[in-house]
């Protein structure tokens, strides 16, 4: 199945950017599908239907081994797993993924970060947020998605989406702040 996906993309940069993050993440992406899953074949169906939804932003990867990349895969393959545990109705499954201890590296956006300190305690401030706002956090602030972006690729309402947005930039600004004022 994975072939075939890799071979419907038309351009070979991003067919040959595709091969490397499968190569890069597959077993991570498994890792996570059946954790929450622990089903094998569900998991290789989460794992699927989330490659689908990376080769529809292939264009919003830039550096293959680094966090941001990663951050993306994961909360990916968690919320398609999610969402095919839902279906089943199946509720006796909690995630545990904690991406605090991946290491910060990438290429980032001039007017996203000041420096790379600041960067990086924005980055531990999004990773101690609950996982619901961390998700949303991640994808908006690090990986630059619409707010309509966000809603498709973790299956929730356009509200919640800029409800738990919301929620998250007053929460880091709150961190920050007290930071700031030394609290």
């Amino acid at each position: 199945m994975i072939p075939i996906l890799i071979a419907t993309i038309s351009n070979e940069q991003d067919r040959t950017k595709m091969v490397q993050i499968y190569d890069e993440y597959y077993s991570r992406m498994m890792y996570e599908a059946k954790s929450i899953l622990r089903d094998h074949a569900l998991a290789e169906d989460a794992v699927s239907d989330s490659l689908e939804k990376i080769i529809h932003n292939l264009h919003k990867i830039e550096n293959i081994p680094c966090y941001r990349t990663q951050s993306l895969i994961v909360i990916m393959v968690r919320n398609t797993a999610l969402n095919i545990l839902k279906k089943q109705n199946r509720s006796d499954v909690v995630p545990d993924s904690d991406l605090s201890g991946v290491a910060v590296e990438s290429r980032l956006p001039a007017e996203t970060v000041v420096s790379m300190e600041g960067f990086n305690r924005i980055v531990e401030i999004i990773d101690s947020l609950p996982e619901a706002l961390r998700d949303v956090a991640v994808l908006s602030l690090l990986h630059e998605f619409s707010h309509k972006e966000i809603q498709d690729t973790l299956g929730i309402s356009y509200a919640a989406v800029k409800m738990r947005f919301l929620r998250a930039r007053s929460e880091i600004k709150k961190r920050l702040a007290g930071e700031k004022h030394g609290k």
